[in-house]
């Protein structure tokens, strides 16, 4: 094992997607809080969860199935800071020496850039985040020296103002692109581009 746990962020309100529940919405075949989780498999970690607002959320069976435990953000309401606090919790609790932190609306980071970081991060330790162009942004990794860090954000902003620091892996082209709504959903569904 390489001392590393995953933990995919779930919980957030996507205020901005309307009433439909943006990750349960189709994306190339199927839901598009599920490419995450998929692009996951396989890949040598210490445990792996996804930070949820309920247990009955509909991606939960294909979390499930690609080896996620789900955890309940009581506070996910509080912005996804409470999602990495949830999420550092559990690495504490079982000893990781790392977390990946992946969000679960970003479905284009291909297996490759995950073992990318990874190896990164076994050869450098720190902080190792995922990088196109001038973004730089999760996919990332945090050691255990930084879990106290993510204990105490709030907000949400997230850890974005941590990766300025980062040791940075340069992604694929356009695969760090987010949904935030279902016109960046229907652009990255035709391979029109990242947003």
């Amino acid at each position: 094992m390489s001392g590393l746990a995953v933990a995919i962020l779930a919980a957030g309100r996507s205020a901005r997607f309307g009433a439909e529940d943006k990750l349960a919405a189709p994306f190339r075949g199927k839901p598009l809080g599920l490419h995450t989780a998929d692009a996951l498999i396989g890949l040598d970690v210490l445990r792996r969860w996804v930070i949820v607002r309920t247990v009955d959320h509909p991606c939960v069976p294909g979390w499930t199935s690609a080896g996620f435990e789900p955890v309940v953000n009581p506070h996910a309401a509080d912005g996804m800071a409470s999602s990495l606090r949830c999420a550092a919790e559990r690495a504490l609790e079982i000893g990781a020496e790392g977390l990946l932190v992946c969000l679960a609306d970003m479905p284009l980071v291909p297996s490759a850039h995950f073992s990318a970081l990874m190896q990164a991060w076994a050869e450098r330790g720190g902080l190792v985040a995922s990088q196109d162009r001038a973004l730089v942004s999760p996919p990332a990794i945090f050691s255990r020296e930084q879990f106290g860090v993510l204990s105490s954000l709030t907000g949400d902003q997230g850890a974005k103002p941590l990766l300025q620091n980062a040791y940075r892996v340069s992604s694929p082209l356009g695969a760090l692109g987010d949904v935030d709504d279902p016109e960046t959903l229907r652009r990255l569904s035709t391979g029109a581009g990242a947003a």
